[in-house]
């Protein structure tokens, strides 16, 4: 058997192994994701044929990302003390609402108070997500069943970009003999988007009894932990400040440089989530010969000179692979640092360290996203690549650095007859 087959057999083997509360989880977040690739794909543009600049754009996307950060920290105190499943169903619900109200009306107070909206849910799903799966599994697939979720996330996501891309093209062709107008093409397709993403919460809803461990306290523990804490959530920083630069714009960028239409850019994206999954399914295979943090770091170098050309290129076609290509590396190690971020913690403390990392992730994102509408209006969508390009490096190089050092716990081959054993124990805080 060859190194590729014995990768997907091992992830297939893993698979069985998930818990029923891990798998009605994924099916959760895989409308979740869909409904969030509907606005990936369409929010922007609708705002943009609704007459409003770069500029307005980039302040929405900054009060989306504010949201999450207001409410990343007091999410983890909710997920640990009210449970991270009924912290996520409540994210849920907001989110599905948040989603419907700003595509209610082009009002300014309207579209920016709802996205605020909408980041809060997210960051209460976000921040129960990882502790969840954790606690949903054992060693010998929680590295696969991180894996999953990256990868249910942008499968999920091709559906909701095809999705976002071809229904508004749809509605404009079938009501051709009465036009609605590409505004209102896109309007229903973001209401369609928001019913999905109320639809997220029957699955989760139907794991009701599954247990989550009481918490207990242990202040030392934090201290402890802040080492491991520290470098990831500066790497975070950097991230999200890079991602702010350009990715809320990678739908206008498209628009703008090469006038693709939306169904293009649809597929585009759709392209792109699909690599990017089968590169993340084969992630716990190359971790587990070189290592969560070595592989992870490889990836998000390796992204770098695609970052670099999206910048520089005016072929279309040359412009779609490096999207591709930057796409599939950088984000495939996504659920490797994740899965090391939770393994080297407690248990109590998992919540509230994502809380950290996502509150500066989104505070990194919220600045560079408003400061981006600016820098592509004055000079342009090639300058807020190459300050991406930079960031990213710095924030590679800089978590390899910290942690290179730090144990890993090893991934272990799945055991086709053995299911996780999901103990009750307190957990220390």
């Amino acid at each position: 058997m060859n190194a590729l087959a014995r990768i997907v057999a091992e992830y297939l083997e893993a698979v069985r192994g998930f818990s029923r509360p891990a798998r009605l989880f994924l099916l959760s977040t895989s409308l979740t994701f869909a409904a969030y690739g509907v606005n990936s794909v369409l929010f922007n543009l609708y705002l943009t044929a609704g007459g409003f600049r770069e500029s307005f754009v980039g302040r929405v996307v900054s009060l989306n990302a504010l949201g999450v950060v207001i409410l990343a920290l007091p999410a983890g105190l909710i997920a640990d003390r009210w449970g991270r499943r009924r912290t996520i169903l409540l994210g849920i619900l907001i989110e599905g609402l948040g989603f419907a109200a700003r595509a209610t009306a082009l009002s300014p107070p309207l579209i920016a108070g709802s996205s605020f909206l909408v980041g809060g849910a997210q960051a209460l799903c976000a921040i129960a997500a990882a502790p969840y799966i954790s606690e949903h599994s054992t060693a010998r697939e929680r590295t696969h069943l991180f894996s999953a979720y990256f990868s249910v996330e942008l499968l999920c996501g091709v559906v909701g970009s095809a999705l976002g891309g071809w229904v508004p093209s749809l509605l404009v062709h079938l009501t051709a003999g009465a036009p609605i107008g590409l505004l209102a093409a896109y309007r229903i397709t973001l209401f369609l988007g928001a019913a999905i993403a109320f639809a997220a919460w029957a699955p989760l809803a139907l794991s009701g009894g599954a247990p989550e461990a009481m918490l207990t306290h242990d202040r030392a523990a934090f201290g402890h932990a802040a080492r491991r804490i520290v470098p990831v959530a500066a790497n975070a920083f950097l991230i999200g400040s890079g991602a702010g630069l350009v990715i809320p714009f990678m739908n206008l960028y498209f628009a703008t440089r090469f006038r693709c239409s939306s169904a293009q850019i649809g597929m585009f994206f759709a392209i792109a989530y699909v690599m990017t999954a089968v590169a993340t399914a084969m992630g716990p295979g190359l971790a587990r010969r070189f290592g969560k943090l070595r592989t992870a770091t490889a990836m998000e170098l390796l992204s770098l000179p695609f970052l670099v050309t999206l910048g520089a290129e005016r072929r279309l076609e040359v412009a779609v692979v490096a999207f591709w290509l930057r796409a599939t590396l950088m984000q495939s190690g996504t659920p490797l640092i994740n899965t090391l971020v939770m393994e080297s913690l407690p248990a109590g403390l998992r919540a509230r360290a994502s809380s950290l990392i996502n509150t500066v992730w989104n505070g990194g994102w919220a600045v560079s996203a408003t400061l981006s509408g600016f820098i592509i209006q004055r000079f342009g969508y090639a300058v807020p690549f190459y300050i991406t390009a930079v960031l990213y490096a710095t924030a590679a190089i800089g978590l390899y650095v910290s942690l290179r050092h730090e144990p890993e716990v090893q991934i272990e081959p799945a055991a086709p007859a053995e299911r996780p054993v999901h103990p009750e124990t307190p957990i220390v805080e």
